[in-house]
């Protein structure tokens, strides 16, 4: 079964810049692609989000915003394409990464909003140093010798 993207074409047209309702043919195609995989991602990293009827979607704002970025970011740059200039010279190249990604930041909202551990435990040992000297007690104990 298909799910459902977590967001609208309608939500995400004013994000791209374009008036709700006003993308059609290709560029709805485009938009509707994009919002499938960034929905499809973000269940990856999260929960389905949909209802038990398989169509109401049950998303939080926070992650609906996340599939918006992610689908904005592929709407706007299908070439994959990234920038670099310096003073006069400009030069671009395809992303290494996958037409639609999400960032760090992303996965971390995406998680919390699903209950997921963010990752490990942060743990802390310490041992001495094979390099320094031992410290020597307060008062040092004499030990005398028969």
């Amino acid at each position: 079964m298909s799910l459902p993207p977590l967001a609208t074409v309608a939500a995400l047209e004013p994000r791209i810049g374009v008036s709700v309702g006003s993308l059609a043919g290709d560029d709805l195609t485009r938009a509707v692609g994009a919002l499938a995989d960034a929905s499809a991602l973000v269940r990856d990293e999260g929960l389905p989000w949909v209802d038990e009827d398989g169509e109401t979607i049950t998303a939080p704002a926070a992650v609906m915003v996340v599939v918006l970025r992610a689908a904005r970011r592929e709407y706007l740059n299908p070439e994959e394409l990234s920038n670099e200039s310096v003073g006069s010279y400009s030069n671009g190249r395809a992303r290494e990464a996958a037409s639609v990604y999400l960032t760090a930041g992303e996965v971390a909202i995406i998680r919390r909003a699903a209950g997921k551990s963010l990752g490990g435990s942060a743990l802390s040992i310490r041992t001495p140093s094979a390099y320094a000297s031992p410290a020597l007690p307060a008062d040092p104990v004499v030990l005398e010798l028969p």
